[in-house]
């Protein structure tokens, strides 16, 4: 299932001045480097949540996230998600919305369609809602990473970025040894133009699988 937005229009955003400035990176070149194809639409494949924790808890490969109870869907809305990720796939934002809408109206458990209705309302243009959903998210589930990095993400393509640093930091305080979590947390501190040891320090434990960092490192100034 879906995780974060490479079939819509979704970027982490590096705030394009600041990279222009500090690190010799056009606006062209920023939006394309840090696309988030693995931020939420992960390799995982179309499993049910327990995939996508099992993701999360191997984010990285010898420490896990908190454990958590694994949750099998419902199988009527396991097929609603799966007809929404179909309609995703074509860009029909509004019919994969109402398919999540009913996945998770038959099993209100059910998170990684939860996530992925909120990825497609903030698709769709719909942040607030998006926003809203993403912190429900995170209220009722906090063992689950993901709610937390794509809705720090989400805030820095608004250029929310305080708000965002706050978000990724509840991140990393959940999974400290996150990939994702410290991917987030670098570029946004970034984009505040925190050229920090910090923003360092992450973007070096990120860049064993993200090479978007890496790059970022190479032009640090």
């Amino acid at each position: 299932m879906r995780g974060f937005l490479p079939v819509v229009s979704g970027t982490l955003l590096l705030a394009p001045a600041l990279l222009a400035q500090n690190a010799g990176i056009n606006p062209a070149t920023t939006r394309a480097m840090i696309e988030v194809s693995e931020m939420g639409r992960s390799t995982i494949k179309p499993e049910s949540l327990a995939g996508s924790v099992a993701f999360e808890q191997g984010d990285d490969p010898t420490i896990s996230a908190h454990p958590v109870t694994p949750h099998e869907p419902l199988p009527a809305a396991r097929k609603a998600a799966e007809k929404a990720e179909h309609l995703a796939k074509r860009k029909q934002q509004e019919a994969a919305i109402a398919k999540y809408r009913e996945a998770v109206a038959l099993d209100p458990a059910y998170f990684q369609a939860w996530n992925n209705l909120a990825l497609e309302l903030n698709a769709a243009g719909k942040t607030d809602e998006a926003e809203q959903v993403f912190r429900r998210l995170m209220q009722s589930n906090p063992e689950h990473v993901l709610a937390f990095t794509n809705l720090a993400t989400v805030l820095s393509g608004q250029k929310r970025y305080a708000e965002a640093e706050a978000v990724a930091r509840q991140a990393m305080k959940l999974h400290k040894f996150s990939f994702k979590a410290n991917f987030v947390l670098g570029t946004v501190l970034i984009d505040q133009g925190k050229w920090s040891d910090e923003a360092k320090i992450t973007l070096q434990y990120a860049q064993v699988k993200y090479a978007e960092a890496k790059t970022l490192l190479d032009r640090w100034p």
